[in-house]
Parts: structure tokens; sequence; C-alpha cells
């Protein structure tokens, strides 16, 4: 299930709904919605900006905070889409409904990958930092940005395939499933259980927990800005995720007890379908937070939280990471690329 699944179906409800339930499930969604958008898009795309136009040798650590960048930027600009339906109904057509359906599910995957892949790269370089060398070769780079976006592209696949609109009393809706079994939308939400939180979710606390243990053994520890940036934003994003992937290990369940269990399956569905709002909410929250944090981060050099400040932090990260950058040959302007301009590790 990806997150647009589980808000509230896109269109149910007109203004005419009784007062209450229209705030709830139109009004506030709708505010809560438009402020991540105004939110995270300018912010989300003053990061893009900045690291492409601002820093011309990127380490393996900002490369993928671009990417990140770029994963939230295109859930976020499908927002007023959502909006839209909200407070009518969808009128934009099957493939339009499949389309967005597919981008915020293999942002989902995308985003996941990338913030296991800061903390893979945080634990070699504090526990095997001659091994670190590795992160630095252009291949490298490039190679695990380009298979996270395939393997998201591939694992959000069934988001396009199973999503439908349906009509009810005249109003299309955007919020439908063409499961052919409760055991195919059990696989389909449990592949997107493992693959987007116990995995990643095992490997990000393993790497951490042995990344601690190294700093306390060492007697002489330089403390790092952006360790500790990389750090907020990992558990930003876990934060954020980790009621919404609880709730689908409720649908999960509840799926798997419709036969078995009508009773416990009702009331399992409908535990999922009273956190359905605030667990979406927070999905899309963690879309506009990066920005945010990098502002604070900011904060650290002269001048405040103005966007000049971005290009300076991310040259720190460069330096903090510990991967040495060589210098660019190249014109920086002459490249718009989401990995580097001259990769770490090239000549």
């Amino acid at each position: 299930m990806d997150p647009v699944n589980t808000t509230v179906e896109y269109g149910t409800h007109s203004r005419s709904s009784p007062g209450d339930q229209w705030v709830g499930d139109v009004l506030v969604p709708s505010l809560f919605a438009g402020v991540c958008f105004l939110v995270g898009v300018p912010g989300n795309g003053l990061v893009i900006w900045t690291i492409l136009c601002k820093i011309p040798q990127r380490s393996m650590t900002v490369v993928v905070l671009l990417n990140l960048a770029v994963a939230d930027f295109l859930v976020l600009i499908t927002l007023p889409l959502w909006i839209h339906s909200f407070w009518d109904q969808w009128v934009y057509g099957l493939f339009m409904c499949r389309l967005l359906t597919y981008i915020v599910s293999f942002t989902m995957y995308a985003s996941v990958f990338f913030v296991t892949v800061l903390s893979v790269q945080r634990f070699t370089a504090v526990v095997f930092p001659f091994a670190s060398n590795f992160w630095q070769e252009k291949e490298t780079i490039y190679g695990t940005v380009l298979s996270v976006w395939a393997t998201s592209l591939a694992l959000a696949s069934t988001a396009y395939i199973f999503r439908s609109t349906t009509e009810t009393n005249g109003t299309v809706l955007c919020n439908d499933w063409t499961y052919t079994s409760d055991q195919q939308e059990m696989v389909d939400i449990s592949v997107e259980v493992v693959f987007c939180f116990l995995v990643p979710f095992l490997i990000m606390t393993v790497c951490y927990a042995l990344v601690i243990r190294r700093m306390r053994r060492l007697k002489f520890q330089k403390k790092s800005k952006s360790g500790k940036l990389i750090a907020s934003v990992i558990i930003a994003f876990f934060a954020c995720w980790i009621p919404y992937h609880i709730m689908n290990m409720l649908n999960i369940s509840a799926a798997s007890l419709r036969s078995s269990n009508p009773k416990m399956s009702t009331i399992l569905e409908n535990a999922a379908t009273e956190a359905e709002n605030i667990c979406t909410a927070l999905v899309f929250l963690s879309s506009c937070l990066n920005p945010i944090l990098y502002a604070f981060a900011a904060r650290s050099f002269r001048g405040g939280l103005r966007g000049a400040n971005f290009d300076k932090l991310f040259r720190q990260m460069n330096e903090d990471s510990g991967e040495k950058v060589t210098k660019n040959l190249h014109n920086p302007s002459a490249s718009t690329d989401l990995s580097l301009h001259n990769p770490v590790g090239s000549d």
C-alpha cells in the first residue's frame, strides 16, 4: 500500500459533508498538504539548485542528499492534484491516477534506500576508514545512484498495475485497487513492508550500533557536524515512516484473517482506518523536513538561515565525510546530472 492509498478516499467528501467529518476529512488534510507543498517544494528545490550549481565536487554523502531532495520534490509536486480531488472528485483520468500513485510509491522506495546508503557509508567511514575509499570511486557513486532508482522503479510497478479509479454515486475516485485475492494484497503490502521498513531499519540499526560502539572506544574523537546532521535526517525519516508501516502490518494481518476470523479482521481494519490520516500526514511531512534540518545546520555559518549558506554546509559535509575531493577540471555549469561533475576518485 502506497501512502496515497491510505489517505482519506480522495473525492469521497464534498462541501456538503457533515461539519465535523468535512473538517477532519477535507479541510485539515488539504491545509496540511498545502503547507507541505509550500514548504517542501521551494526547500527541496533550493537544495537541488545549490548542489547542482554551487557544489562542483560532490562526495557520496552530498550526492545521496541531492537524490533524496529529488525524490522528495517529485512526491510533493503531486500534492496540488490530490488536494483538488479532496474538494471535488478525481477528474484527471485513469492514467494520471496510476502515474501519480506510481510516483509516490517509487519515491518512497528511493528515499528509504538512499537513507540506508547514508547509514552504510557512515558505518564504513567510522568503523573501516581505510575501506571508505570505495565510496570515492566514480563507478561506486554512479552505480549506487542508478541501482537505487532502478530498483525503486521496479518495486513500485505494482502501484501502477493495481491502481484504478472507481465511480460511486456519480463521483469518480482514485482510490481503488484491482487485487484478485487477499493473498495478492498481502504479498504486495508485505513486499513494501520488508523492503521499505524491516530490512532498511535492521541495516541502519546495526550500522549505527557499531558506529556508536566504535566512537566510544576512541579516546580522541572529532565531533562531526555532518555526522550529526546525517543522523538527524535518518531519525526524522524513520520517525515519520514507522507509524505508516505499522499501519501496513495491521492491514496485512486483517487481510490474512478475513476468512478465518472476520471479527478480528474487522477490528484490525478499523484500527488501521483510524490511524490512516495521521500516518499519511507524517509521510508527506517527511518530504519537507530535510531542508528545514539543513537550514538549522547552516546557522553555524555567518549569515543565519539564508540559502547562500547551503553551499557552505554541503562543502563542509564533503570535508567531514573524510572523502578527498579532487579538483574539478570541467566547467561546473555544463553539468546538470544528479551525481557529480567530477566524481570523487576520478581523474
